[in-house]
């Protein structure tokens, strides 16, 4: 209870010393920081947004993930891509996951259409659960204490590739996503918003901004969304409701608050957890119906309640600049359904097999309490120019769970009777409080001299806490730390601007019963590359890069037992090319191409993996789009262009692989009218059958569908 108690005092000072400064709220929303393009005036009050704000077609904008201060993409010394609310909101998306899938380096949506979860791989390693994070601050996930986002919350959302501990502690080795909320601006009107899809999914929304006197600004949405389609059993509905202010001070400081609320209550999604013949390759009965549900409607139940509180307070305190970000927050979790799980046969079906199935149920309440306080400056000695930042982080994760299965009733491949009951008693395997705790202390210097150069230097210290007060078995606790670190180099040559950067990462294994037991993952990246910002709004990035990944844990089962077995170490290097280019007042080009070479290097227990590819890597991916607004049609644009997904493997031996694909998508939108715009998207148009990935658990394969052709429409008004 010792380190229970340090912990938490330290967490209360953190809180208390922004208190002195933040005074009420303590709030956040972003980490705004100071930057002159961006800026929006509103007489006394000034919103500074850079690497918050919107962005339009500047191809080079300020961004916040990769320094922590305002920084053009150029000048942060690893390859980052910044997505707009300009150009997801156009395709219409329905998940962050969906609008990652233009970006290099990011492997999203592996299972498919999942409409309550947003996946993705970074660079090779999986990034979902402790790769997520809103306004800078971690959205940590364990088991199912998750945090969803909905795009309608998100101004943009911005993806920092590779190791990232030196500035937010313990994270993926693949990198970030960073979702940006939206904020206050000092734009004033209302926006109604409406939309339908092939899939039964109809949406609306309602939108508006205003300001009140010369100190305040504020923003709110709200957004009803009916959830239906890919195989769902009965609709369901998601509600998404937000709402922000941003306060002036007279002593110059600023306060912002944002607050959202997300309920869901819906039935799951077809086309998951399928064997891999009739997925991935045919089975005896060919493949299976698109989005065929494995699961059963009298046991199909998916409830969430999530509130999330979030704010910012900045202030200047002599030549130092303050940014305090603080966030509460807490999501209500339960849900009830079956799965499939093979075959009656096994896992080679024969003629007459049905699928296997399990009931599964759990109750999952997780909170987070994070601050993190930063002072930055800027000053000279003699030609070389300095800004440097100083930061103490804490956070902390408390999840409350119950996980329970039994034994379902198979299900017939080809003709699924969904009317015979399934067991409702229940074996509770998992009835825990699991909390992790971290506090980091870090610090890093930008460094400009010279005819354009560039170095940067990061460090930071963190110590993590992790326990669980387990209810059918002994509590257990562990203490980690770490140093991690980044050293970069950058140089400007006119609009290009070639770099190298080398840095660590750690990542706890935490909160089980089993990965306490490991040693926490390490590992470190090299990385060089070369950014061109050959015009105003355009951008190419190439870079190359080498990620090693240490001590990575992977439970099995041991006579009925699971327990952790250390994998040992995979290696990701690759090369990854984005361009965003505007190639003349008519035609924009994007492009996103990635190539990895991911290898388990080391397989604890057995050596015949050792060589192999991990499962549902996918090693090439790709799309290429073109967008042309023609001049003679004023606020008209016409999109068009396609995906590829590299094939990938369903067990780590490599014996069972999945195939490639290649998408092609349409789109159009036009602003019809003074204050009108509609918006056309077709996804998958030639309605190709692809698996989105397969992974093997436990000597039962399980494979997603991917999302088949969905034309959605929807038109916006504002006022």
């Amino acid at each position: 209870m010792k380190a229970q108690h340090t912990i938490a005092r330290l967490l209360a000072g953190s809180t208390a010393l922004s208190c002195l400064f933040a005074a009420p709220l303590l709030a956040q929303n972003l980490v705004q920081d100071l930057a002159q393009d961006d800026t929006v005036a509103l007489g006394t009050i000034t919103l500074e947004v850079a690497g918050a704000g919107a962005v339009g077609d500047v191809g080079n904008p300020f961004t916040l993930s990769g320094m922590k201060t305002a920084t053009e993409i150029t000048d942060v010394p690893q390859s980052v891509t910044v997505v707009g609310r300009e150009t997801f909101g156009k395709q219409q998306v329905r998940k962050v996951d969906q609008a990652l899938l233009d970006v290099a380096g990011v492997q999203s949506q592996l299972y498919g259409y999942d409409s309550d979860t947003n996946w993705f791989y970074i660079r090779g390693f999986a990034s979902s659960d402790t790769g997520a994070f809103m306004d800078g601050l971690s959205l940590f996930s364990y088991g199912f204490g998750t945090f969803y986002i909905d795009p309608f919350l998100l101004e943009r959302i911005e993806v920092l590739k590779g190791p990232a501990s030196m500035l937010y502690g313990a994270s993926s080795p693949g990198g970030l996503v960073n979702y940006v909320s939206r904020l206050p601006d000092g734009s004033e009107g209302t926006t109604l918003s409406f939309s339908a899809n092939s899939e039964s999914q109809a949406r609306a929304s309602v939108e508006g901004s205003g300001t009140n006197g010369d100190d305040l600004a504020w923003r709110y949405g709200i957004q009803a969304t009916r959830q239906d389609g890919y195989g769902m059993f009965d609709a369901g509905f998601e509600g998404v409701a937000y709402g922000a202010v941003t306060k002036s001070f007279d002593d110059g400081s600023k306060l912002t608050f944002h607050l959202s609320y997300t309920d869901m209550d819906e039935d799951h999604v077809g086309g998951s957890f399928l064997p891999y013949y009739g997925t991935a390759a045919p089975g005896p009965f060919g493949y299976f119906d698109e989005y065929y549900n494995g699961g059963n409607p009298d046991a199909d139940t998916y409830k969430r309640k999530q509130l999330i509180a979030t704010g910012i307070y900045r202030r200047d305190i002599g030549e130092w600049q303050m940014v305090d970000t603080f966030r509460v927050g807490y999501t209500d979790l339960k849900e009830l359904y079956l799965y499939p799980n093979g075959f009656t046969s096994g896992q080679i079906p024969t003629p007459s097999a049905d699928v296997n199935r399990f009931v599964f149920a759990h109750d999952s309440y997780a909170t987070i309490l994070q601050n993190d306080l930063r002072f930055t400056r800027d000053f000279d000695t003699g030609s070389v120019r300095h800004k440097v930042l100083f930061g103490l982080d804490a956070r902390q994760y408390r999840l409350d769970q119950q996980q329970a299965f039994a034994v379902g009733t198979p299900l017939d491949p080809v003709n699924p009777v969904y009317s015979v009951a399934q067991p409702t008693a229940l074996f509770t395997y998992i009835d825990n409080v699991s909390t992790q705790r971290q506090l980091g202390l870090y610090a890093q210097d930008q460094i400009e001299w010279g005819d354009g150069w560039i170095a940067t230097l990061n460090g930071r210290f963190d110590v993590v806490w992790s326990e669980m007060d387990n209810n059918l078995g002994a509590d257990l606790k562990r203490r980690d730390d770490a140093f991690t670190w980044r050293v970069a180099l950058a140089k400007r040559i006119g609009d290009v601007t070639p770099y190298v950067t080398v840095g660590t990462y750690f990542n706890p294994q935490s909160l089980s019963e089993y990965s306490l037991r490991a040693e926490p993952e390490t590992g470190h990246q090299a990385e060089v590359g070369v950014k061109w910002a050959l015009s105003e709004n355009s951008l190419i990035t190439v870079s190359a890069f080498d990620i090693t990944r240490k001590d990575v844990s992977q439970n099995y089962v041991n006579g009925g037992n699971f327990d952790s077995n250390t994998l040992g170490k995979v290696r990701s290097k690759g090369i990854e090319v984005e361009a965003n280019v505007a190639l003349n007042e008519e035609l924009r080009l994007r492009m996103a191409a990635t190539r990895m070479d991911v290898t388990i290097e080391k397989f604890t227990g057995n050596s015949a993996f050792d060589g192999k590819t991990p499962q549902s890597v996918a090693e090439r991916f790709g799309n290429l789009q073109l967008a042309w607004s023609p001049a003679a049609v004023e606020g008209l644009e016409l999109r068009a262009g396609t995906r590829y997904l590299g094939s990938s493997w369903a067990d780590n031996a490599n014996t069972l692989k999945v195939g490639d694909a290649w998408l092609y998508d349409i789109g159009a939108s036009w602003n019809f009218a003074e204050t009108w715009t509609a918006d056309l998207n077709v996804t998958n148009l030639t309605n190709e059958r692809y698996t989105a990935s397969c992974q093997t658990s436990f000597g039962v394969s399980a494979c997603w569908q991917g999302e088949g052709r969905v034309v959605t429409l929807g038109v916006s008004t504002r006022f």
